[in-house]
């Protein structure tokens, strides 16, 4: 059985370190079923502790992708398709760039500017836009993708930036999700093309998303009753402790 794992897992992801990230995906899509946003941070966070640098954004865009492309399909009728089509033409330029930007990246300069980008977007409420004309979603999905190449999870701005552009709520999350879809999934092609190997890492990140889906399945039946002032605060503190570790590791590496 452990050579059998050690065969699906890439090289030097221990089994145990592998379940761990399973159960984390469950863990962090209970959340965002929750509180609907804060999953994919929690998430990149929490891998950036156990996935080697190099590894931790291309790996989180595909979970990431299969998780908000599940929700896409279910939501499939509420999405906004003309604007997904325009946030995908920014998208594709966003990640041609940023790709080619972010494989040059150093470890540490990768862990303080993710651990820094997710305390500030915890903390520091982002400002609503108004509802943005057809033409504004391919800036947003040039500037929004082309941040995530580095940064990772940005799903808090998208929300933030383009939640007045949809009135109804079902077309608000099934469209978040399609546009979420998009961006990752160009992330995934971006890194693909400029020499990640993803296959090493295919088993644990189909796991992940597995896990991920029962994850968001429970949460949305068993949360209604949490307390949620104290949970968001206790949630809010502990990705900030994540984020300060990551800073302060990746200042020992630049020293």
């Amino acid at each position: 059985m452990a050579s059998l794992a050690g065969l699906l897992l890439p090289d030097g992801l221990s089994t145990h370190f592998a379940a761990l990230l399973i159960a984390a995906s469950f863990v962090t899509s209970f959340i965002t079923a929750s509180v609907g946003i804060g999953g994919g941070a929690t998430m990149i966070a929490l891998m950036s502790y156990l996935v080697p640098s190099a590894a931790l954004i291309p790996v989180h865009g595909a979970v990431q992708l299969g998780s908000n492309g599940g929700r896409t399909i279910i939501l499939r009728d509420y999405v906004d398709w003309v604007k997904i089509a325009a946030f995908s033409v920014g998208a594709v330029i966003g990640a041609a760039v940023g790709a080619m930007i972010a494989v040059r990246l150093q470890s540490d300069v990768i862990l303080i500017g993710l651990g820094a980008f997710i305390i500030v977007t915890t903390w520091i409420p982002i400002r609503h836009f108004a509802a943005m004309k057809t033409r504004g979603f391919a800036a947003i999905g040039a500037i929004t993708t082309f941040l995530g190449m580095f940064l990772g999870a940005t799903g808090p701005i998208n929300a933030a930036l383009l939640s007045n552009s949809f009135p109804e709520r079902q077309k608000l999350v099934g469209s978040l999700a399609a546009l979420m879809s998009v961006q990752h999934g160009f992330k995934v092609i971006g890194f693909a093309a400029v020499g990640f190997a993803f296959a090493p890492w295919l088993p644990l990140i189909l796991l992940m998303i597995a896990s991920g889906f029962g994850g968001t399945v429970a949460g949305s039946k068993l949360l209604h009753s949490m307390p949620e002032k104290g949970f968001r605060l206790a949630f809010k503190i502990a990705l900030t402790v994540l984020s300060a570790g990551m800073i302060y590791r990746g200042v020992k590496i630049f020293y």
